[in-house]
């Protein structure tokens, strides 16, 4: 059973409070707004893959960024609810059958690969930022397959030893780099973004 204080805890979240009021399945997607308003990763008519995607929030936004000529597509290990306007798929993306069904929805390449993936979590912060790191690995492996040169990329990641050797990878792939951490992060929280524009395909 939960403990209580999660709940009051939750309550007591501005991004919470909001997100429910504003009908968005959960609070992270404040932390994309605040992405695409500084950085402005989505335009209209993109084709966007949202990994990781349960509950669904990013693709929610997502959706709404991209518009009526846009196509979203989003996939996690975990089943998502319907969502209109957005392709949802329920696989691991290392399976080579869900990536030719990905390659498929967008055969000449996506403008832009999200990822909010996180690590099962153990408590143990080195093994948590490791395989979150990897997670990360995972995602730009994968760009070389599926993101248009010139296009953009984000993903979370928790900072911790492997952390630099990630950061010098990604500021090769992309003409612009950065590491940000959006307000609605938690205080206490090690997670950041990587922000990248501009991909350099010829360079993976």
């Amino acid at each position: 059973m939960p403990n209580p204080g999660w709940f009051k805890n939750r309550l007591q979240d501005p991004f919470f409070r909001r997100a429910h009021r504003e009908n968005y399945r959960s609070r992270a997607v404040y932390k994309l707004q605040e992405i695409q308003e500084k950085y402005q990763l989505i335009r209209s008519g993109n084709r966007i893959l949202d990994l990781g995607a349960a509950p669904g929030s990013w693709t929610q936004y997502a959706v709404a960024q991209a518009g009526r000529t846009g196509k979203v597509i989003g996939i996690d290990l975990l089943p998502i609810q319907p969502l209109e306007g957005a392709t949802l798929l329920e696989g691991d993306i290392n399976d080579p059958v869900m990536q030719e069904q990905i390659q498929a929805f967008a055969p000449k390449g996506f403008d832009l690969i999200m990822s909010d993936m996180a690590p099962n979590t153990t408590g143990v912060h080195h093994a948590d930022a490791g395989n979150s790191v990897e997670l990360v690995h995972v995602a730009l492996d994968l760009s070389k397959i599926w993101l248009k040169n010139g296009g953009h990329f984000v993903a979370k990641v928790f900072e911790g030893t492997d952390f630099r050797e990630l950061h010098e990878r990604f500021k090769k792939l992309f003409g612009f780099a950065k590491s940000f951490k959006p307000k609605a992060s938690l205080a206490a929280s090690r997670e950041t973004y990587l922000v990248g524009k501009e991909f350099r395909a010829s360079k993976l």
